[in-house]
C-alpha cells in the first residue's frame, strides 16, 4: 500500500489506482493525513469500497454514491442530500450495508419523529436514507432489502396552486418601474420560466429573428457565488417561441445595457430583487400576493384558458413528461372538459 510523506506540507498522501464500478481503471490521491497509519487505514477503507459488498459500510456507500451523481445534478439537489446525511450518518455510517436490519431502521425514524420536525423535513431525510440505501444494495448486489415494508415517515411538501390571471397580471405590470423588473417579470409571466433559468439568460440566448428563447442553462446560488448548471431536468434544455410584442420589449432591453454582448447576462440581479418589487408593487395594483414561481403557474393557467394542450404546456415548461404537468395542473382542465362534451352536444343536435 503506497503512502508518501510530502516535504512541505509535512503530511502523508496516498496515490493508488482502483476498477471503478464500470471496470474502468483510475487513480485515486488523498492528501493531508498527519499520520502514516491514517493515510494507509484511508487507503485500505478506500479500496474495500470498491469491491462493493456486504461489507462496505453505509458512510462510503454515501460518498460514492455523492461522487456519481455530483456532475450529474445541481448544486441546490447535492445541497439537500448532504443536509439530510448529517441526520443519517452519526447512526450508519460506520454500519456495513449488509448488517442494516429493519428494526435498526425503524429505531432511527422514530428518533427523528421525536424530534417535532415538520413532515417535510421527515419526508425528505427518509427518501434521502432509502435512495442511498437502494444505490447500495444494487452496487453490492444484496439479495434483500432492510427497507422493504418499513412505512415512510413524514410526507411531500404540498402547496396549493396560487397564480395570477392576466388581467390581475396587467394590473400589477402597470404598477412597476424600473426596466429591469418590467422585462425579467414580462419573461417569467409570458414564458413560464423558473426563477434559475430567467438569471442564466444571456442575449445570445434570444433570438430576435426566429422569436425563440433558448434554454441552455440555470443559475444557482452556492456560498455567495453564482454557479451555471444545466437546467433542472434533461428536458429543462427546450426552445421557447415567444410573441412578437415580447421580442421587441426583449429588444429595446436589451439595446438599453451598455456594450451588451452575446455573453452579457440579461438580469444580473438577486431573487430579492424581484421578491421585494413584487411584495410592494402586488400591494400597490391591489392583487393577490403570489410567490416568484407562481408567475410560472401564472403562465400556465393563462395558456389552460387559452385551451394550449397539456402536451404542448409541458414541452414549454420543460417538464420530464405530461404525467407531471397533468398531476400539478390537471384541476384547471375540468372546464375545459365541459367546453368539450358542450361542443359535441351541438354537433349532434345539428344533426338531429
Amino acid at each position: 500500500m503506497p503512502t508518501y510523506y510530502d516535504e512541505t506540507t509535512r503530511t502523508w498522501f496516498v496515490k493508488c489506482y482502483y476498477t471503478d464500478y464500470a471496470g474502468t481503471k483510475r487513480q485515486k490521491k488523498k492528501r493531508g493525513f498527519r499520520l502514516q497509519r491514517e493515510a494507509k487505514q484511508w487507503e485500505a477503507d478506500f479500496l474495500a469500497a470498491y469491491k462493493y459488498d456486504g461489507n462496505t459500510t453505509f458512510g462510503t456507500i454515501a460518498e460514492r454514491f455523492l461522487d456519481e451523481i455530483r456532475p450529474r445534478r445541481r448544486v441546490t439537489s447535492i445541497r439537500t442530500y448532504t443536509s439530510s446525511l448529517k441526520h443519517i450518518l452519526p447512526t450508519f455510517a460506520e454500519m456495513p450495508i449488509g448488517a442494516i436490519e429493519e428494526q435498526q431502521i425503524i429505531a432511527w425514524q422514530n428518533e427523528q419523529l421525536s424530534k417535532n420536525y415538520s413532515d417535510s423535513y421527515l419526508y425528505k431525510h427518509d427518501t434521502v436514507f432509502r435512495t442511498i440505501y437502494h444505490f447500495g444494495t444494487k452496487r453490492c448486489k444484496l439479495p434483500f432489502d432492510a427497507f422493504d415494508g418499513v412505512e415512510k415517515i413524514g410526507k411531500a411538501t404540498t402547496r396549493s396552486l396560487t397564480f395570477w390571471t392576466l388581467e390581475q397580471y396587467r394590473a400589477f405590470y402597470k404598477t412597476l418601474e424600473k426596466p429591469v423588473h418590467k422585462m425579467a417579470f414580462e419573461v417569467l409571466f409570458y414564458c413560464g420560466l423558473r426563477i434559475g433559468e430567467l438569471f442564466a439568460l444571456t442575449a445570445g440566448d434570444v433570438d430576435l429573428d426566429e422569436k425563440v428563447i433558448h434554454i441552455t442553462k440555470s443559475l444557482q446560488r452556492e456560498k455567495k457565488h453564482d454557479v451555471i448548471t444545466p437546467p433542472k431536468t434533461e428536458k429543462g434544455i427546450r426552445d421557447i417561441t415567444i410573441p412578437i410584442f415580447l421580442a421587441r420589449e426583449l429588444e429595446e432591453y436589451m439595446n438599453m445595457i451598455y456594450d451588451c454582448t452575446s455573453e452579457t447576462r440579461l438580469f444580473e440581479i438577486s431573487k430579492n430583487s424581484l421578491y421585494y418589487p413584487m411584495k410592494k408593487y402586488s400591494a400597490i395594483a391591489e392583487v393577490p400576493k403570489i410567490r416568484i414561481h407562481d408567475l410560472r403557474h401564472s403562465h400556465v393557467a393563462y395558456l389552460i384558458e387559452k385551451g394550449v394542450s397539456p402536451l404542448a404546456i409541458a414541452e414549454r415548461l420543460g417538464h420530464e413528461n405530461v404525467n407531471i404537468t397533468l398531476g400539478i395542473y390537471g384541476h384547471l382542465y375540468p372546464n375545459k372538459q365541459r367546453e368539450i362534451a358542450d361542443l359535441l352536444d351541438g354537433d349532434k343536435n345539428d344533426d338531429e
